[in-house]
C-alpha cells in the first residue's frame, strides 16, 4: 500500500485501486476499498477536501487490474491483451503435453491484438509499466510478438511481413513449456546442468512447432535461433554473423528488450532508459545487429519526448531533448530549471510516465 497526494489535476490517482475505504473528515463514507478511481471519484474527493488516498502498489495488483490500469487509455488493447494471456497459457500447455492445437487455433486470439499494434498503437511504455512476474512466459511471448511486428514496421517492411514477424515472435519461447517449471522459476543461480536444460528450450520449441506447422516452416527459425549471437557466443549452435537468419536476429532484439524491461523471477526489470542503453551495449559488444537495434531505439526515444520523467532524487520533470551519443542522459526541465544530465552525472531517470 502507498499513500498518494492528490494533485490539482488529480491525474496521478486516476486508474489507481483504493487499498482502503475513504472516509471524509465529517465521518461520511465516500469510496470503498478495491474501487478503481475514475474522474467522477476525483470530484467526490475534491468536494470533500480529501488530500491523500491510500492505494494498492502496482506490484501488488492482480495482473487483470494492472492491465486495465496500464492500458486505461487504450481499452481495445487492454481487453485483447488480457484475453491473450489467458488463452496463450492454455494453448501453450496443450502444445507441450498432448496433441498441439492447430495453427489457426493459436492465432485466433493473437492476430486481432497484433493487427491493432501494427496499425500504429505504440505500446512500449505500457508493456514496461506491467509489474511482477505473474504469467511471465506467456506475457513475454505476447510482448515479443508485438515488438517483433513493431520492428518490422519501423524497418518499413510491408504490413504482411510485419504481421509474420509478430507471429514468429509469438512462438519463439514455446519450447519453455517442456522445461521444468522448477528450473524456470528458480531464484538462485542455475547449476550447469540446469542451464543446459534451459538452453534446450530452443530445440524443444522447434520440435513443438514442427508438429504444428511442419519442420521446415519459417516459424521454426525464430524458436531455434533466437538465442544465437553475431559474435558466436549464443546457443544452441554458436552461429556467427550472417549465418544467423535475419528473422532470428529481429526476434533476438525483441526478446532481449522485453526481457530486460520486465520483472523476472530472478531479476527485477531496469528503468526504461537503462533498458535502451543495455540494448545498444549489446550492439557494441558485437552480439546484436545495429541495423535493427538503432532504428528500434530511435523510434522508442522519439515517443519519450515531452513525457514526464521521474529522477532518482524524487523530482519529476519534462523530457525535452535526447542526446544521440548518450541516450540515457537527456535534457530535462524541472519547473523552471533545465537539467542537462550529461553534466549532472549523479542523477538518473528511474521512470517515464504513461501520461
Amino acid at each position: 500500500m502507498e499513500t498518494i497526494k492528490i494533485n490539482d489535476d488529480a491525474e496521478n490517482i486516476i486508474g489507481k485501486v483504493l487499498a482502503e475505504d475513504v472516509i471524509s473528515e465529517a465521518g461520511h463514507f465516500l469510496l470503498g476499498k478495491g474501487m478503481t478511481i475514475t474522474g467522477w471519484h476525483v470530484n467526490i474527493l475534491k468536494n470533500h477536501e480529501v488530500g491523500t488516498v491510500n492505494v494498492v502498489k502496482s506490484e501488488e495488483l492482480p495482473l487483470t487490474l494492472q492491465i486495465k490500469s496500464v492500458f486505461k487509455k487504450k481499452e481495445e488493447i487492454s481487453d485483447l491483451y488480457f484475453e491473450n494471456v489467458k488463452e496463450v497459457k492454455q494453448l501453450f500447455y496443450q502444445a507441450a503435453t498432448r496433441k498441439p492445437p492447430s495453427f489457426e487455433t493459436f492465432m485466433k486470439p493473437f492476430v486481432p491484438l497484433l493487427e491493432t499494434v501494427v496499425r500504429g498503437n505504440n505500446i512500449f511504455l505500457e508493456l514496461h509499466h506491467l509489474k511482477g512476474y505473474d504469467e511471465y512466459t506467456f506475457r513475454h511471448s505476447i510482448n515479443v510478438g508485438l515488438l517483433a511486428a513493431t520492428i518490422g514496421k519501423i524497418l518499413r517492411y510491408p504490413t504482411e511481413a510485419s504481421l509474420l514477424l509478430g507471429k514468429i515472435g509469438f512462438f519463439h519461447d514455446i519450447g519453455k513449456m517442456k522445461v521444468s517449471q522448477q528450473i524456470l522459476n528458480k531464484r538462485e543461480a542455475l547449476t550447469d546442468k540446469e542451464y543446459e536444460e534451459i538452453k534446450r528450450h530452443t530445440i524443444y520449441g522447434k520440435e513443438i512447432l514442427a508438429e504444428i506447422v511442419g519442420p521446415d516452416h519459417i516459424f521454426c527459425v525464430g524458436a531455434l535461433y533466437h538465442h544465437e549471437r553475431l559474435d558466436g557466443s549464443g546457443y544452441p549452435f554458436e552461429m556467427k554473423g550472417d549465418n544467423i537468419p535475419l528473422i532470428a536476429q529481429i526476434i533476438s532484439v525483441a526478446d532481449t528488450f522485453d526481457a530486460i524491461s520486465s520483472d523476472r523471477v530472478y531479476q527485477e526489470k531496469v528503468a526504461p532508459f537503462q533498458a535502451l542503453e543495455e540494448l545498444v551495449k549489446e550492439v557494441y559488444k558485437g552480439r546484436l545487429n545495429g541495423n535493427i537495434v538503432f532504428p528500434f531505439v530511435a523510434n522508442i526515444i522519439h515517443g519519450y519526448i515531452g513525457k514526464t520523467v521521474v529522477l532518482s532524487d524524487g523530482r519529476s520533470g519534462q523530457l525535452l531533448y535526447i542526446h544521440a551519443e548518450e541516450i540515457s542522459r537527456p535534457l530535462v526541465r524541472v519547473e523552471e530549471e533545465f537539467i542537462d544530465m550529461r553534466k549532472q552525472r549523479h542523477l538518473t531517470i528511474i521512470d517515464v510516465s504513461l501520461e
